[in-house]
C-alpha cells in the first residue's frame, strides 16, 4: 500500500469564520448614526407656550431650523439695527 499524498488544502490558509457577524454589526452602527443625524437636524428648537406683550396667548410649537424666506438675511440685519438704535425699549 502506498501512503496517500498530502492534499493541497493543508497548505492553504483557512478561511476565517464569523466575519459576517462583524459586517452586520458595522452596518447596524452606520444605519443607527444616519438615523440619529437626520433626527437631530429636523427641528430647530422648541418654543414654550407664552403670552405676547399685547396679551395674546401663543401655543407651544417647534421653531424652524432655518428660515425659508428669500430676504431672511436682510430682515435679520434690519432687526439688529432697530434694536441697536432703540435699546431703551427692550431693556427690562
Amino acid at each position: 500500500m502506498t501512503q496517500p499524498k498530502s492534499t493541497p488544502n493543508e497548505t492553504l490558509p483557512r478561511k476565517k469564520e464569523g466575519t459576517g457577524c462583524a459586517y452586520m454589526i458595522m452596518a447596524a452602527f452606520i444605519v443607527f448614526f444616519i438615523i440619529v443625524s437626520k433626527n437631530t437636524n429636523s427641528v430647530g428648537s422648541y418654543v414654550a407656550p407664552h403670552h405676547t406683550r399685547s396679551g395674546k396667548m401663543v401655543k407651544a410649537h417647534p421653531r424652524k431650523n432655518t428660515s425659508t424666506d428669500a430676504h431672511a438675511v436682510q430682515n435679520r440685519n434690519r432687526s439688529k439695527g432697530y434694536h441697536y438704535l432703540h435699546k431703551s425699549r427692550y431693556k427690562k
